[in-house]
């Protein structure tokens, strides 16, 4: 994959991770419910992240020799499977933003897919290489933020002033999630820009590498020593 296209499915991540470290210096400074915005944002990217192998099949289906009709039924169950979990999760907060952070997340997803595709290799192992990295920030970066200190920088008040009710971890400590997030959106920004290959390629050069090339057999006359 070029440069070009490395830096061009980054730049989502890289806004987000902008987005998360604005609020985490100055998270009163657009609005004052941003830090519940951007938690809200975090978990729903949990639930979106899961639809990378799922993506992969929509737009990689025709190299997989997926007919069109299974493709078509995959987007529709991805469609259908979002948008309830949209609609909970406006429900939930009884307002309507988080179907277009829905839209926004998947929307990201999709196009990482399509303008990251390298025909020189198999889509689908490019989306489970970033499916399983994802994940795997994801998980590191909660983790992280709740067992090692971080500075709180500007989110020194209790959550209840940022829009985080209740008695929870985040809730009791809002800057854990805006650095959580920031951290996550970061990591998967530097290695979408500087993933050239996928951990498959690489598992194949580095077995192909491995085996020793085998000698030639000399031909049967040589070996009878010409009789």
């Amino acid at each position: 994959m070029n440069l070009t296209r490395r830096v061009a499915i980054s730049l989502p991540d890289v806004a987000a991770a902008g987005i998360f470290l604005w609020c985490w210096i100055a998270p009163l400074a657009w609005q004052p419910k941003l830090v519940a915005l951007l938690v809200l944002v975090l978990l729903i990217e949990f639930v979106v992240v899961q639809a990378g192998p799922f993506i992969g099949t929509v737009v990689y289906g025709a190299a997989m020799g997926l007919e069109p009709r299974q493709r078509l039924r995959t987007a529709v169950a991805l469609g259908v499977t979002y948008l309830g979990f949209a609609g909970l999760a406006a429900v939930s907060f009884d307002a309507w933003f988080p179907f277009l952070i829905f839209a926004w997340l998947f929307a990201v997803k999709v196009f990482a897919a399509t303008v990251g595709r390298d025909p020189a290799a198999t889509g689908r192992d490019r989306e489970m290489t970033m499916w399983i990295l994802s994940v795997s920030y994801y998980f590191v970066a909660i983790f992280f933020t709740m067992f090692v200190p971080v500075p709180m920088l500007g989110i020194t008040e209790d959550g209840a002033v940022y829009g985080l009710r209740g008695q929870y971890e985040w809730a009791n400590f809002p800057y854990k999630p805006i650095a959580a997030g920031f951290m996550y959106f970061c990591a998967l920004a530097i290695t979408r820009l500087l993933l050239r290959r996928t951990a498959l390629d690489l598992s194949r050069s580095d077995t192909a590498a491995a085996v020793p090339d085998q000698p030639a057999e000399p031909p049967p006359d040589a070996t009878r020593g010409g009789h």
